[in-house]
């Protein structure tokens, strides 16, 4: 085998990361890894240069590569058409073609450019690199701008497609998302947010509106006994920008979930949106069982 370089890479409402993995015969390494903040409401052309300057920071003048993109739903991934329309991002990129569009600015074939759901790349990413501890039923959550789900079943990891389930006077994404938490904070404080951070960031804003967290993780073991029946997880992993303040919501979500008689471990990714990352990269891997995963857990937790 030659060596291949990779760029896997994850896109959310707010930002791309990519990876700059190099595959030796035997291993595969992380020798770069770039976050960039994206405004999802820009024009396409804006948005879609954006991406590209990040991209080609990454690789040297004139070296081939391929490239892997965990992105949200909804989008057609194996065609590489964003569908998202009313999901309060990315507006400007409904029913545009993505692989052919990164395939004229990069100068790359369509075929070296590949897809996946952000959600199922999270899972995957833990599956093969993370510490799942052998959990055969697994429900990973991604909490951001939206709501992401996966379910691993033994060895395969699907898209749970869960943001759209119906839940309370909508569906799922309306009470578990970044959005919820900005008109949750306005109705009842009157303050005006852009996000989770800035509540976690600013102790006035946090003394007055730091409940917020409470109704989250009652929305979250809501949601959570709610899809057990069906599918029957062992374990929990969540991931995404709101994991990041879990903090403030996770023995509150515990409690709900044990009063409720649901005794099963809830935990947020070590590796964070690394991966989302990694589970993008597993698209251009032949056999994951194959990959030396001590060596690239070693490149990936040495990088900030």
């Amino acid at each position: 085998m030659s060596n291949r370089t990779i760029l896997a890479g994850d896109i959310g409402g707010s930002h791309i990361t990519i990876g700059r993995f190099v595959e030796n015969p035997g291993n595969i390494l992380l020798e770069d890894f770039q976050r960039k903040q994206i405004d999802s409401y820009a024009t396409k052309s804006m948005i879609l240069m954006e991406w590209k300057s990040l991209i080609q920071r990454m690789v040297l003048p004139g070296e081939s590569f391929l490239l892997s993109l965990a992105f949200p739903a909804p989008f057609d991934y194996n065609q590489g058409i964003c569908l998202i329309q009313e999901q309060g991002k990315f507006k400007h990129l409904y029913e545009v073609n993505l692989r052919d569009e990164l395939s004229e600015l990069l100068g790359i074939p369509p075929s070296d450019i590949k897809f996946i759901n952000d959600a199922q790349a999270f899972l995957l990413g833990e599956t093969v690199f993370g510490q799942l501890n052998g959990a055969k039923r697994v429900l990973g959550l991604t909490l951001g701008s939206g709501l992401g789900s996966s379910i691993k079943k033994g060895q395969q990891v699907i898209d749970g497609e869960l943001w759209k389930s119906p839940f309370r006077d909508g569906i799922a994404e309306d009470y578990l998302g970044s959005s919820w938490f900005v008109d949750w904070v306005k109705k009842e404080t009157g303050i005006e947010v852009n996000g989770v951070k800035e509540i976690i960031q600013s102790q006035e804003i946090f003394e007055k509106a730091g409940s917020v967290f409470n109704v989250f993780a009652d929305n979250l073991a809501e949601f959570i006994l709610l899809n057990y029946p069906e599918i029957q997880m062992e374990k929990i992993i969540l991931g995404g920008n709101i994991s990041l303040s879990s903090t403030h919501f996770m023995n509150r979500l515990q409690y709900n979930l044990q009063r409720n008689g649901l005794y099963i471990p809830v935990e947020v990714s070590q590796l964070g949106e690394k991966s989302a990352v990694c589970g993008a990269l597993t698209l251009f891997l032949e056999d994951n069982n194959q990959v030396d995963q001590n060596l690239i857990l070693k490149s990936l937790y040495n990088r900030t």
